[in-house]
């Protein structure tokens, strides 16, 4: 098995919701502890062949260039958050975990193409609802969500939960949009009226060849705003021909001298197997 990590989420799961921890300097590093933790943790209970931690480039991605305003909604990044990215890089350095970030990407595409070009069953670490499109017979995702114990998601169920294909998760966010990700879809088309669409099957595709299906005001809107639907649908999906390869090994390592130094800066020393 691989164990492909969304690292930017995890971080920011531990930034907003981890006590705060401050090293030596008084330099905030509870978003870092946190990143290590549930990497160590995750490894050590699936023992997987390989894994490899994915990070969003820093700086404008192949969306902005489709679509400036891609997600230019979002607040600043907080610098105390910032600040603890090429920390929690340097920890699992230490600790020998590979990691993966190509320029003008995200992690959703590393993860992606990881994915794809992988021969070994693939279990993806995320809270990101984005990463159910790539579920597979081969990729499941394992969602973690606040306050609760984290979905295990096969293709089976997800079929139980969900009722639509993997793939239709991009037709959904083509069609109601993303405001997280400022992805705007259609205006005036909201889940009510998707959801019902997506579990008979049909996709963005199919509802454009065919608007006479839908209800008469929706069909309407669908066409007039079908330029911004399928810009939508682009922003939505997933890359997953990113330029990079699963890497040749991972030797992680928790007992070298290094490696006890890092965790227990991290206030970690005694919490790992």
């Amino acid at each position: 098995m691989i164990l492909l990590i969304d690292a930017n989420n995890l971080l920011a799961k531990s930034f907003y919701g981890r006590h705060l921890m401050y090293d030596a300097q008084r330099r905030p590093i509870h978003a870092v502890s946190g990143v290590v933790h549930w990497v160590l943790k995750f490894y050590y209970t699936y023992k997987p062949k390989m894994i490899v931690v994915c990070w969003d480039s820093f700086g404008p991605t192949f969306r902005h260039q489709l679509y400036p305003a891609y997600k230019a909604n979002r607040k600043p990044t907080p610098s105390e958050l910032l600040d603890q990215i090429p920390r929690a890089k340097k920890a699992l350095e230490n600790l020998g975990i590979a990691q993966v970030e190509i320029r003008g990407y995200e992690a959703d595409d590393i993860i992606g193409t990881l994915a794809q070009k992988s021969k070994e069953f693939v279990r993806i670490v995320s809270g990101d609802r984005d990463l159910f499109q790539l579920i597979n017979r081969n990729v499941m995702v394992d969602y973690l969500r606040a306050r609760k114990v984290s979905q295990q998601l096969t293709l089976f169920k997800h079929d139980e939960i969900f009722g639509i294909d993997p793939g239709q998760w991009v037709d959904f966010k083509a069609l109601v949009g993303d405001s997280s990700d400022n992805i705007t879809g259609v205006s005036g088309i909201g889940e009510k009226t998707v959801w019902p669409l997506l579990k008979q099957g049909l996709t963005l595709k199919d509802l454009l060849e065919y608007p006479d299906i839908l209800p008469v005001k929706t069909a309407k809107r669908l066409v007039k705003f079908k330029d911004q639907a399928l810009l939508s649908w682009r922003l939505a999906k997933i890359d997953c021909t990113v330029p990079v390869e699963i890497p040749s090994g991972s030797n992680v390592d928790v007992r070298s001298h290094l490696s006890r130094m890092t965790l227990r800066a991290l206030g970690l020393d005694n919490k790992i197997a």
